[in-house]
């Protein structure tokens, strides 16, 4: 299939890229799938766009979740991820929507900013990657994980977001740490960024700190540092 049915690669060196790299190829396109969904179900309307924009697109992407639980995806993403990978029909992709929707009205009426997209699109990635025995407690407790580490990637002195993390990772367990080591290698590149004091670093070590965090992960050895 051509480049244009599948979503870009993220760029060398960014966080998604070393989550990528360290996925298991046969979860790989999934889960890129999956990231890109997100980005283009939330994005922002631009410039002076008002939120009836967002509405519509939200509209147009809550009938395309129904049409791929039906097997008629329109969009080639979802062409091509059910043509190649026939067991993500089974994905609850309007979970995406429905947080998307959550945080477009969390900041419509300017309340506490809401970080419902993201807990979807962890749950979501946690099946994608083979974690489909996960209860309903440890399902939330990965969503959540996604919730504090955006929080995390937001403002990284946040040390409630840190201490969240920490307590989600015990609910979760050492047991699911293989399956879920490419959210994990993204957990432990926030985590380590929020306390870097010089930018100029980060090219030279992202790979190490990716690559201890999938191996220590990979024996269900990760703690976030």
């Amino acid at each position: 299939m051509s480049g244009a049915q599948h979503p870009a690669a993220p760029a060398p060196g960014s966080r998604r890229y070393f989550t990528l790299l360290y996925t298991p190829a046969a979860h790989r396109e999934a889960l890129n799938t999956l990231l890109a969904l997100a980005d283009e179900i939330g994005a922002a309307p631009g410039g002076s766009a008002d939120h009836s924009v967002m509405h519509l697109r939200l509209e147009w992407w809550r009938r395309e979740t129904e049409r791929f639980a039906r097997g008629e995806p329109q969009h080639p993403w979802l062409r091509a991820l059910l043509s190649e990978h026939p067991s993500t029909a089974t994905l609850n992709l309007q979970a995406l929507v429905e947080g998307a929707a959550i945080d477009l009205a969390s900041r419509t009426l300017a309340s506490q900013q809401s970080y419902a997209l993201r807990r979807a699109l962890f749950e979501l990635a946690a099946t994608a990657l083979g974690a489909q025995s996960l209860s309903g407690p440890l399902r939330t407790a990965i969503g959540e994980l996604g919730e504090s580490l955006e929080k995390l990637e937001s403002n990284p002195s946040d040390e409630q977001a840190r201490h969240d993390l920490q307590q989600q990772l015990g609910l979760i367990g050492d047991a699911h740490q293989p399956a879920l080591a490419p959210l994990l290698v993204w957990l432990a590149l926030v985590a380590h960024r929020s306390h870097r004091q010089a930018p100029l670093l980060e090219g030279l070590t992202d790979n190490l700190v990716a690559w201890r965090a999938a191996r220590s992960a990979a024996r269900g050895r990760f703690r976030l540092q």
